[in-house]
């Protein structure tokens, strides 16, 4: 996509707003780090649990690892705040 697509539909910034500095992330790197901790936990123990108690609390940790990474982002994209 040309620079002059991006124009037509409206999607620049006036260029007397661009900058050579590159934008930083909202999300908060503490949060970012604790959804995959926990989620490579729900991994770990989704494998060790071979089917039994262990594999469901997996489940159920690799689940909400998930949803909170996703809600995360999507925070981080609306507002431009991170969580």
């Amino acid at each position: 996509m040309s620079i002059r697509d991006l124009r037509k539909m409206g999607l620049l910034r006036p260029e007397q707003e661009w900058t050579e500095s590159v934008p930083r992330s909202s999300v908060h790197s503490v949060f970012a780090a604790g959804w995959l901790i926990l989620a490579i936990t729900s991994c770990v123990l989704m494998v060790v649990g071979d089917g039994g108690t262990m594999t469901w609390f997996g489940v159920v940790g690799f689940a909400m690892a998930l949803a909170g990474f996703v809600h995360l982002n999507i925070k981080s994209v609306r507002s431009d705040g991170g969580f």
